[in-house]
């Protein structure tokens, strides 16, 4: 057992910030929530409390709290202020606020703690349950993880739809608090072991096992490539696990690896998935693996044959749908999947014994999880709405939609079939907007709330930036300017990333009104009142950009029934068709060519103003990050990741490539991350803390 040695404060309660630090039960409070510390974090968080607005060097603090032990101090240092930095985030606070890392040196508290006299308080004050760690020892410091969630979310971060009679929170048991993320738990069927996905510091997602009744037993690490390996599906003998495997280059692998002789086999290419989407599913008769896989520009259900061999496609979608998320009924027989269209989400059953496609649940904002609780024979669902992520429960015998439980920022879900348990994944995110250095990626301006602000776009004109965030409780389109941060949209509908005229305060971004079946454009003034929509544009209306000399407006729709670019011109009031191969994004050059990116597809591309012909500039975008590129100053630049870091990278007109600065891996959230500035600057949209641990309710819990 390791020796506490105890810090002496004057006093035994304090007041820091927004939040109460209480020496008695080694809590940290705001209102109704408290965390209860481990006893080495909160006496690393006593000292600095005792040198408050000093920088405590590691050496006093290895001294101090880990009595010199040198080798487990500079671990022990890092967790904790990494704990510390995530305490203040769950009490819904900023972490920047409140503490400061010098770089090699120490770390600081930046606010001034003030005493409390102990003496009685009222009740209200604190709730007596408290949000406790799950875990013997601390974790590791994280540099900032993406979700694609939260492309996910990863997408995706948009909804105005309507929830009554919300259902109040179940009491969640946590059941992960790992360093990083962990996500896409999978139950085998005994219920006794849970496979995860669990990514660490600069390390890719790797497919671990825990065993659910025996809390002291330690994790089995079933991955052994470098790859990154995802979506674990149990076989229905619990013998063998099904998972994606991705290579450095993007490829995708699907997987079948035997637990009890380690013996791997490959099954398929060609497979995809998208943030944490679990895409991947074995029936329960053992037949059948259905799998997501992209085609064209749509992406399809196929399903893998284990008696034959055989690799057929199930289902069926149009250009532009994407069938990412899929469950099994009891029988094997049926299979639920969501069939979305950006934020637009549907869930559809498809048979094995007929072509027939129904429709069970239409009109969602966004679907990002599924599961088919076989017992009961229900549905269980993921989306977001009104800001607050719900997990929502359909009835195939009363085909009614109730509201099931409510947390912050979920994600995947699995079911324990034995215990009667639902699992999933929550987040902490705090995305936020930095202008930085062209050069050196320094900060010249950061935008951050204790809300989520994202997509930042530069307005040339008035050098303001246009942003989403969720402050008001939905996601709207927001301005920064010199007085603060103003409102631009006011439940119009759903709204998508902004794009900001490079000539004047004139901006246009997609909306979706409430019970519209597609997105328009619409043009609005940064300085005027709310948007209006732009007539005499067709089609699905997606991801707009401007000319360099504002006369007109690029996007992507649907019109012919394959996504394709066009230009809006706004002279004419009219479209041309620019070009197709299901182009997602595009950004116009100097000489009127376009840069852009394909649906699914890595790489940026090349189309001549000319009609000469096209061209791959670069591989290296990935298909998560297809708008994170911008031209100005006569160049290329784009976001490349790697396991260590994520790159801002020029390319030059003579095609010469050059790295710009780097910043931690996954610091940068995906999509369309990036934005020009002025001819000095590049806007950059970063994940803040993110963190995901998995928790579990109990199905029995609503009537």
């Amino acid at each position: 057992m390791s020796t506490i040695n105890m810090i002496l404060l004057p006093d035994q309660k304090y007041q820091i910030g927004q939040c109460i630090v209480n020496c008695h039960d080694m809590t940290v409070s705001k209102g109704a929530l408290s965390v209860t510390l481990p006893a080495k974090v909160f006496e690393f968080l006593k000292l600095l409390i005792l040198h408050a607005g000093e920088t405590v060097t590691k050496e006093v603090a290895i001294d101090q709290v880990w009595l010199g032990n040198i080798e487990v101090g500079k671990r022990g240092t890092g967790n904790a202020i990494w704990q510390l930095r995530k305490t203040i985030t769950e009490l819904g606070e900023e972490p920047e606020r409140y503490f400061k890392t010098i770089t090699k040196i120490g770390y600081q508290l930046l606010l001034p703690p003030e005493a409390i006299i102990d003496k009685p308080r009222p009740s209200s004050l604190f709730s007596s349950e408290t949000v406790k760690q799950s875990q013997s020892f601390i974790k590791p410091v994280v540099t900032l993880f993406g979700i694609a969630l939260i492309a996910v979310i990863g997408y995706f971060f948009a909804s105005i739809g309507t929830v009554t009679n919300m259902a109040e929170p179940l009491k969640a048991k946590r059941i992960t608090n790992f360093e990083g993320v962990e996500e896409q738990a999978a139950i085998s069927p005994d219920g006794r072991f849970m496979a995860f996905q669990w990514r660490r510091e600069q390390k890719k997602a790797q497919i671990y096992i825990k065993d659910l009744t025996d809390a002291n037993a330690p994790l089995r690490q079933v991955s052994m490539s470098e790859d990154k390996e995802t979506s674990p599906a149990w076989s229905p003998d619990g013998q063998a696990l099904a998972y994606f495997r991705f290579s450095s280059t993007g490829r995708c692998e699907l997987h079948v690896r035997e637990l009890i002789t380690n013996q791997d086999r490959l099954i398929d290419t060609g497979c995809i998935s998208s943030g944490y989407l679990h895409s991947l599913d074995w029936s329960p008769d053992g037949n059948l693996l259905a799998y997501a896989k992209a085609i064209d520009d749509s992406v399809a259900v196929f399903t893998y044959n284990f008696a034959s061999s055989d690799i057929s496609q199930f289902s069926f979608p149009t250009a532009g749908e994407e069938d990412l998320l899929m469950s099994w009924s009891a029988s094997s027989e049926e299979l639920a999947v969501v069939r979305s269209a950006a934020m637009d989400a549907a869930i559809i059953i498809l048979s094995q014994l007929n072509d027939d496609v129904v429709s069970v649940i239409e009109g969602e904002s966004m679907v990002i999880a599924l599961e088919w609780e076989q017992a009961s024979n229900m549905l269980y669902f993921n989306v977001l709405r009104d800001g607050a992520f719900m997990i929502e429960q359909y009835d195939f015998a009363t085909q009614s939609i109730a509201d099931f439980h409510q947390d912050n920022t979920i994600s995947s879900l699995a079911i324990n079939e034995k215990s009667n348990n639902l699992y999933y994944s929550r987040h902490l995110s705090q995305e936020h907007i930095t202008v930085r250095s062209l050069t050196d990626g320094q900060v010249k301006h950061q935008l951050a709330s204790s809300s989520r602000d994202m997509f930042g776009q530069f307005v040339l004109s008035s050098r303001e930036v246009l942003f989403l965030s969720n402050r008001s409780g939905t996601w709207e389109l927001w301005v920064n300017q010199e007085t603060g941060s103003k409102q631009l949209t006011h439940l119009q509908g759903i709204v998508g990333v902004p794009a900001a005229s490079p000539i004047d305060e004139q901006y246009v971004l997609p909306i979706k009104p409430k019970g519209a079946k597609h997105y328009d454009l619409y043009l609005g003034f940064v300085g005027g009142d709310e948007p209006t929509k732009i007539s005499g544009i067709e089609g699905d209306v997606r991801n707009p950009s401007f000319s360099n000399d504002g006369s007109k407006i690029y996007y992507s729709s649907n019109v012919d029934g394959h996504w394709s670019l066009y230009a809006y011109h706004f002279d004419s009031q009219q479209s041309d068709f620019v070009v197709g191969h299901a182009a997602k994004y595009g950004i116009e050059d100097n000489v009127g060519g376009l840069y852009y990116s394909r649906d699914n597809q890595a790489g940026i591309y090349y189309h001549p103003h000319d009609g000469g012909e096209e061209r791959l500039i670069t591989a290296e975008l990935s298909t998560s990050d297809w708008g994170s590129f911008f031209y100005q100053n006569d160049a290329l630049y784009f976001l490349k990741r790697s396991d260590i870091s994520d790159q801002i990278i020029e390319i030059a007109a003579d095609n010469q490539q050059q790295l710009l600065f780097t910043l931690p891996a996954v610091s940068i959230r995906g999509q369309r991350a990036l934005a020009k500035g002025d001819d000095n600057t590049i806007v950059v949209s970063m994940l803040g803390i993110n963190d995901a641990d998995i928790y579990s309710v109990s199905l029995t819990a609503r009537p």
